[in-house]
């Protein structure tokens, strides 16, 4: 009798220690494919972010040269409006003390 309920005792918890290595693996291959699509959408979010910057900064580098190349061209158009900006400034400073 008592060989009887130890094995039947033994058997149910071969059966739950089955059940809960199931849940395990469940549980795990559930995070793991959340992780790894979670990932995946950062890394190409992160791509895009990369080409948009790298746009932008061809961008800049373009308008710049074109703004150098007008500006030396205008030299004296240039200085006017230099000084008129540096007056703005100062101005706004001014008025900012206040």
């Amino acid at each position: 009798m008592a060989d009887s309920t130890y094995a039947n005792r033994e058997q149910q918890n071969n059966q739950r220690f089955d059940q809960l290595a199931s849940t395990l693996h469940q549980f795990r291959t559930t995070v793991n494919n959340d992780i790894h699509g979670s990932i995946q959408q950062e890394n190409s979010t992160l791509d895009l972010l990369g080409e948009n910057f790298n746009q932008l900064m061809n961008q800049v580098k373009r308008t710049s040269s074109d703004l150098r190349g007008v500006m030396a061209r205008n030299a004296s158009i240039t200085r006017i409006v230099g000084i008129i900006l540096l007056c703005f400034v100062v101005i706004w400073m001014l008025s900012k003390l206040r």
